[in-house]
């Protein structure tokens, strides 16, 4: 399966969860009903009889009304995105500009991680306190998401072994299943906070006890909420059961995909075998000592509680054995890492100075890229151009790697700043068109200040004629950073961003698009925004909308050829009615204005990941009518992608097709 069809496999999961949690919810009223039932036996009061309609209504009525309130709040917490979840961890987000070697290891492999997948960096923690070898990953999307290891995970694994983990929790972001697991805590809180009523019941009756041990009828009084909240403490362990059980009939299915994701995506099954290899030789394990860590337990790398009963995760040797079936049984030995490690020499790699004269891609020399003569030409069949969108490869982690190492060390370091993410990205916006372009630096010297004018008219020599997947890599690591601004500089940064496309009175697709990217995932950060719930389960619902998108491509691959522009939506069009029977019409110039393709991309995020899937395979067999794909059409299909909610990693040549 690839991305589309494990995040359709994860939403309807969704389905499963509610259905799981309703039963739950049934059991739990049962339990409460009864209890309610043993403390009027108790106290002798009520009708004595075990089925009374008015109390089972009440008690049903509280009962469902509790645990939607807790589960609301919860959810409503967790609208904050990954960020809640790893502070409540205890986790420490690592700083950006660190120079400690284990740190700047880690932020490395994530960067480079997310390069080759096509997201956003995701903010990075460690849990200090926890000498463990484990990892999470948590968000609602990939504009929240972060990614989360255990200090002992940090420091004992080798490079591979961490680079292992990262896949794994970076496939939980790419398949839907981090958007699943931030909606099972928000759900299951609900359950288990009657737990948390008993504790407090019990609390506080046992203070009362002692104020009214000498009056009779309060002491009756302290008993009777004495016996309630010890019934709803044990009602809050049936809870936790029916928790346990719908976790593990979630997760462990989805663990095993994650270790094949990413043996997958970095080619390499020693490496993610290896760290839980080391985990079965720590003592320590993968335990997490955390209070928080038994509600969040499924989000983990391995098992994060000693329990092995309903554990969320399968087996460690089952884990094993499947990524390494030749595995003899005994696990490593793990020792403390040195007082000083030796400098990562594959990071350390001398970044080149860009060409003055802008010619020179850094992307060019990148293996699998297979640029034709500098245009920027990825030569492609239909077929690996779609495999290539659809999943991530050994090539694409690959060319992370080497996109991460050839940036210059001054693109990094503005990236990593707030005025250099800012400056970045006001570059990327500029046209290439010399007359458009001064309009657009004259309305940003206005909107800004003479510094910031400069940098970006110097930085726009450097940058206007790198390869598509270097620009994007740019963003990824520049939201990273501008997701620090406050509200109120954000609210400048986006009216500074929107004011510089529009100086012009024309607005080129490219700019349209990135600036739908950069300020739909800084959107969603800064406003909370839930994801948008599906509306369009299929491509028929949306053909107008499919229309518009791939007659705009086709005219943008082939400008000033007639023929070209109707062969290539023939192309596609073809494709949509021979795989879903069904058709889309060519559009006019008028039709696909911007406002237009706007609206059909937001059409599109509210659609199944089946129905994006389709469309993109359409888009590729458009752009792909003349038999390669241009670093500009390339540009074009990962923004739309990305702008409908589902990033796609770099196009690249794949040496197997999965």
């Amino acid at each position: 399966m690839d991305f589309f069809e494990h995040q359709e496999v994860a939403r309807k999961k969704s389905h499963v969860l509610i259905f799981y949690f309703i039963l739950a919810l049934a059991g739990i009223i049962a339990a409460v009903y009864g209890l309610a039932i043993a403390i009027e036996m108790f106290t002798g009061s009520g009708d004595l009889t075990w089925w009374q309609p008015e109390l089972f209504i009440m008690t049903a009525g509280g009962t469902v009304a509790v645990v939607f309130l807790a589960s609301t709040f919860k959810t409503m917490q967790l609208s904050g995105g990954g960020e809640v979840v790893a502070r409540e961890l205890g986790g420490r987000e690592v700083d950006i500009h660190t120079t400690d070697y284990h740190e700047r290891r880690l932020i490395n492999i994530v960067e480079e991680m997310a390069i080759a997948s096509g997201v956003p960096v995701p903010t990075v923690y460690v849990m200090d306190s926890e000498d463990s070898i484990n990892a999470f990953a948590a968000g609602r999307t990939t504009s929240d998401a972060v990614v989360g290891v255990t200090r002992g995970c940090m420091t004992l694994l080798t490079r591979d072994e961490l680079q292992g983990v990262i896949a794994h929790e970076f496939s939980h972001i790419l398949n839907g299943d981090m958007k699943l697991n931030m909606r099972l805590i928000g759900l299951l809180f609900g359950i288990l906070f009657l737990a948390l009523m008993g504790e407090l019941i019990i609390r506080s009756a046992f203070r009362g006890s002692r104020h009214t041990s000498r009056n009779k009828d309060g002491a009756s009084a302290a008993l009777v909420i004495m016996l309630a909240g010890v019934g709803l403490l044990a009602i809050g362990y049936i809870g936790s059961f029916f928790a346990k059980l719908i976790k593990a009939s979630i997760s462990r299915q989805r663990e095993y995909l994650a270790d094949a994701s990413a043996v997958q995506f970095t080619r390499n099954p020693d490496g993610i075998a290896g760290a839980l290899q080391k985990i079965g030789g720590l003592k320590a394990g993968s335990s997490v000592a955390h209070p928080m860590a038994k509600d969040a337990s499924h989000l983990f790398f391995g098992n994060a509680l000693s329990s092995s009963l309903l554990a969320t995760h399968p087996p460690l040797s089952d884990r094993i054995k499947r990524l390494v079936p030749s595995w003899n049984g005994e696990y490593s030995a793990v020792s403390l890492p040195p007082i000083t490690e030796k400098e990562d020499r594959r990071r350390s790699r001398e970044r080149p100075a860009p060409d003055s004269s802008g010619s020179s891609l850094p992307g060019r020399s990148l293996p699998g890229m297979f640029l034709d003569g500098g245009e920027g030409k990825v030569h492609l069949t239909d077929e690996e151009a779609i495999e290539s969108m659809s999943a991530l490869h050994p090539e694409q982690i690959q060319l992370g790697e080497e996109i991460h190492a050839s940036i210059p060390e001054h693109w990094i370091e503005a990236c990593h700043t707030l005025s250099g993410a800012q400056a970045i990205v006001f570059t990327l916006l500029l046209a290439q068109d010399e007359s458009l372009r001064n309009a657009e630096l004259s309305r940003l010297r206005q909107d800004t200040d003479d510094t910031t004018y400069q940098v970006v008219s110097d930085l726009f020599s450097e940058i206007r004629n790198i390869h598509s997947a270097v620009k994007l890599a740019l963003v990824d690591l520049a939201i990273h950073s501008l997701r620090k601004l406050s509200s109120g500089e954000y609210q400048r940064f986006r009216k500074i961003i929107s004011d510089l496309i529009h100086s012009d009175k024309r607005i080129d697709l490219f700019e349209f698009t990135l600036l739908n990217i950069v300020t739909r995932h800084l959107d969603n950060y800064f406003e909370h925004q839930s994801p948008p719930r599906i509306k369009y389960r299929n491509l028929r619902s949306l053909s107008n909308e499919a229309g518009i998108v791939i007659t705009t491509l086709a005219a943008m691959s082939h400008p000033d050829d007639d023929n070209a522009i109707q062969e290539a939506f023939r192309k596609a069009s073809n494709h949509i009615a021979n795989t879903l029977g069904t058709e889309i019409s060519f559009k006019s110039a008028e039709e696909c204005g911007l406002d237009h393709i706007e609206t059909a991309l937001e059409k599109f995020a509210k659609a199944t990941p089946t129905v994006k899937k389709h469309l993109l395979e359409a888009a590729s067999k458009s752009v792909m009518a003349d038999g390669a794909i241009s670093s500009r059409e390339a540009e074009l299909i990962r923004a739309m992608a990305d702008a409908m909610g589902c990033p796609i990693p770099p196009f690249v040549r794949t040496a197997v097709l999965i």
